[in-house]
């Protein structure tokens, strides 16, 4: 299981802030995570990847690498010498026996899109040839890899129009899109007769808007760990040297949304409940939205909150 991390906000942050100096970092997570399901292997160490954009309506820019993330020290490097105010950054554990590439590692891009997602999806090659098949040719051209992640974003791209040309989507547009896709790949496993559960923590940027998810094929079971923070900074205190959220007022001028919290305060981080699209509008408003379908269970979702 992969650990994520996005962060969105209306000023840049050095990198290091996020992936490197935080108690309990993604760079932290990707040999001591706290909260994978499968703890039989608790290393994240298959690669990673950071991706982060400039400015608004400009193309991103991504660093992949198949070395482990705690020992890469061009990443260090670069940490400490980028900003960006909208960042995605992930640390891989490959599942179904995919191979440990650059190709294969998140995020990837199309256009002005960035996407990567945490989980598997259950029974994957009983549905890729249908997936493919499905595609129109300039996206089914893109596929580098073999992941089923990437093939999920191929999926989500296929249910826009004209993603390679556009410099920006709506937030509702993109959230559409990502049930579109989601719907589409549980039609895909129940006529392929899958049982095996899936697990689809997405997340999907255009350089303004975010959206991402925490959803399972189940009603009972939980999915793999989401979290988010928001506040008016994510920085160290001067005494401590300990990151927070700091709340300075009503404002929320920092959105952070992780796999695992970032820090060990309990009172920044809050879980986002199963199957629930949670989106960051281009002025950050979160608006989180349950995913209505046969696995939506409500109580599940109270006792979450």
């Amino acid at each position: 299981m992969c650990r994520f991390l996005l962060y969105k906000s209306n000023s840049p942050i050095l990198l290091a802030d996020l992936l490197t100096r935080p108690a309990h970092s993604i760079i932290m997570q990707s040999f001591n995570c706290k909260l994978r399901l499968d703890m039989r292997r608790p290393m994240n160490g298959d690669g990673f990847g950071i991706g982060w954009f400039d400015e608004p309506r400009t193309q991103g820019c991504i660093f992949t690498s198949t070395l482990p993330a705690w020992s890469n020290t061009n990443l260090q490097r670069l940490a400490e010498k980028i900003k960006s105010a909208l960042v995605f950054a992930h640390v891989r554990a490959t599942t179904g026996d995919t191979a440990t590439s650059e190709s294969n590692c998140h995020p990837w891009q199309f256009g002005n899109l960035m996407w990567m997602h945490n989980g598997n999806i259950g029974g994957f090659e009983r549905i890729k040839r249908r997936l493919q098949n499905e595609l129109r040719d300039d996206i089914y051209l893109a596929i580098q890899g073999t992941t089923d992640s990437e093939h999920a974003f191929a999926l989500f791209l296929n249910m826009l129009d004209s993603p390679e040309t556009r410099v920006e989507f709506s937030h509702e547009e993109l959230r559409q899109a990502m049930l579109a896709t989601i719907a589409q790949l549980n039609e895909w496993l129940d006529a392929a007769g899958v049982e095996e559960t899936s697990l689809l923590n997405f997340a999907v940027t255009d350089g303004q808007s975010v959206v991402c998810t925490r959803y399972i094929t189940s009603a009972d079971l939980d999915g793999a760990s989401l979290f988010y923070s928001s506040g008016s900074e994510f920085k160290s205190e001067a005494d401590s040297g300990q990151y927070r959220m700091v709340k300075a007022n009503r404002r929320e001028d920092v959105v952070v949304v992780a796999s695992e919290p970032l820090t060990y305060e309990r009172s920044d981080w809050l879980t986002i409940p199963n199957n629930t699209l949670l989106v960051i509008t281009p002025r950050l408003n979160v608006h989180l939205h349950p995913i209505r379908d046969r696995y939506w269970n409500p109580r599940r979702r109270q006792l979450a909150c």
